[in-house]
């Protein structure tokens, strides 16, 4: 039997897909935990994948490869990434948000930046929206606290729908990582299988996290894409450019692949990426 050791993925529910597989595998460890303490291990060699963010990776990029035709990415609006408003403010002088998700708030930045010509100050805070409404004047909420804090609510900044407004791309939101420079192809396969039955099962996952609502989490799952195709490489490496061009790196990060396997096209990644 393939074992797998040492894999970490955050607790948030758009992630399910991609690991419920994976917890049912007794060939996996499988470690779930916040985003920033997922980041540190595979950073620090404790893990051998994470699903980590975007920033993640282009912060460590050059020892990172991604694996490829898998992850979490979103063209349409998904309601996982939102800046709500303080009821009758029309101008965003202050931002509060969770520092977990500092890819979201990066890519929140530059699009209050780059269509709305907004700088808000950035306050820091892990609370309810309600509290974060009351210290600034709108809140970033990102995947589970924005579906929780869902409504028909007016007074909001859908993030997803100005990425694509600003680039025709989809925006990703988590992509499998690892620091080893090859990987065995059946740990690549492991986790796209596991990516596909997660797909398939979406309404089982429904169902065990939230029944009296299963519904609204089959409708937000599956308004994400868990393949990481062609746009979603494009998108991936917009947002590359854009931290280089906002100061937030020195250089656009390159996008370096593990070799797929032998059923995957290398013609699928743009010529800007790279397969190891």
């Amino acid at each position: 039997m393939t074992h797998l050791k040492q894999v970490g993925s955050s607790t948030e529910l758009y992630t399910r897909p991609l690991t419920r597989a994976l917890q049912a595998n007794t060939a996996v460890r499988l470690l779930e935990d916040s985003r920033p303490r997922i980041a540190t291990l595979l950073r620090e060699g404790e893990l051998k994948l994470g699903l980590i963010s975007p920033l993640d990776y282009a912060k460590e990029s050059s020892d990172y490869r991604i694996i490829p035709n898998v992850g979490v990415a979103a063209e349409r609006s998904c309601g996982s990434l939102l800046v709500r408003f303080r009821e009758g403010v029309k101008n965003i002088r202050s931002l509060a948000v969770d520092p977990t998700y500092a890819s979201e708030v990066v890519l929140a930045k530059i699009i209050l930046s780059e269509l709305f010509d907004l700088e808000p100050m950035i306050l820091p805070m892990n609370a309810p929206v309600e509290v974060m409404l009351q210290k600034a004047e709108a809140a970033l909420l990102v995947g589970n606290a924005a579906f929780r804090a869902r409504d028909d609510s007016e007074d909001v900044i859908d993030i997803v729908e100005e990425w694509d407004e600003m680039t025709g791309l989809p925006c990703v939101f988590g992509l499998w990582c690892g620091r080893e420079p090859d990987l065995k192809p059946e740990y690549i396969e492991m986790i796209q299988h596991a990516m596909q039955k997660g797909v398939a099962g979406i309404a089982d996952i429904a169902q065990e996290f939230l029944p009296d609502e299963r519904a609204a989490v089959i409708d937000y799952l599956e308004s994400f894409a868990y393949t990481l195709d062609e746009r979603a490489t494009a998108g991936l490496g917009e947002y590359m450019k854009y931290l280089y061009y906002h100061g937030l790196l020195p250089d656009v990060a390159e996008l370096n692949f593990y070799k797929g396997t032998a059923e995957e096209a290398d013609d699928l990644l743009p010529k800007d990426v790279s397969p190891n």
